[in-house]
């Protein structure tokens, strides 16, 4: 099984650099527009709730952090940053999350007296760009790439009738990817809404995966506008001993710089 997903993984690997490639040349090729970037940190206070297990023959740990109580308490450190390059209709788009983010409960049974999770997660999204629809303030991208994961989860279990039990396992995998990402402006104000939805995995990485982000922004000049929004992120992946089925939710607050 491990063969077959390296496989599959070189198999998307040897899609996608063909597109970046394609992308590249094309917007190369017309030397009338002039490249345009983005630049846009973003805060993302996500709650979490699924299931994780590193320990072989035990079973999974319910994790349920809730955005509007817990997280703050609860998450570590965070980044999150999205650049975009851009010309005519081509481009490129590179998307960095990384969570910290602990859990802690008492446990049902007598075995152990307390669980602890604690998931240090990277994922990193490479994608080509391609915009089918362009008009006065309004366009729709077609995203084709892969996402890059590594979860670094740790599960300590309190001393109860068995002995303490700390476990730590570290998964790293690549999902392709594929969704739709658009702008509008409301009427003729400075208003705006905009979003994206991307599917994944598929099996060649996690079973599936699925990311969906709605924001209303404000164009305060040209060039700078900011946004707030929701971002309701669910991903299912499982090799051997390891699950992680985790998803993650809450606002969503950005800036974006074009020039």
């Amino acid at each position: 099984m491990d063969l077959i997903k390296r496989c599959l993984m070189g198999m998307t690997v040897a899609v996608i650099l063909p597109l970046i490639c394609v992308v590249l040349v094309h917007a190369e090729s017309d030397c009338s527009d002039q490249w345009e970037f983005q630049l846009a940190p973003y805060a993302w206070l996500a709650g979490q709730k699924g299931e994780v297990a590193t320990l072989p023959g035990f079973p999974p740990t319910d994790i349920d952090i809730d955005f509007y109580d817990d997280i703050f308490g609860n998450i570590n450190g965070a980044i999150f940053l999205v650049g975009e390059a851009r010309k005519d209709r081509y481009g490129m788009l590179m998307d960095i999350a990384y969570t910290d983010i602990e859990f802690e409960d008492t446990t049902p049974g007598p075995f152990f007296s307390s669980v602890k999770s604690r998931t240090k997660s990277w994922m990193v999204t490479a994608a080509g760009l391609y915009r089918l629809i362009q008009e006065p303030g309004v366009f729709l991208d077609l995203i084709a790439g892969a996402r890059y994961w590594s979860v670094d989860s740790t599960l300590s279990l309190g001393a109860g009738i068995l002995d303490p039990q700390k476990v730590s396992n570290r998964e790293g995998w690549v999902d392709p990817v594929i969704g739709l990402k658009g702008l509008s402006p409301i009427g003729e104000s400075k208003f705006f809404v905009s979003g994206s939805l991307v599917l994944g995995g598929f099996g060649v990485g996690s079973d599936f995966m699925w990311d969906a982000i709605a924001n209303l922004g404000y164009q305060w000049t040209e060039g700078f506008s900011t946004t707030l929004g929701y971002r309701y992120l669910d991903v299912d992946y499982e090799d051997n001993d390891f699950l992680y089925d985790v998803a993650q939710s809450g606002l969503v607050f950005g800036l974006s710089w074009r020039f």
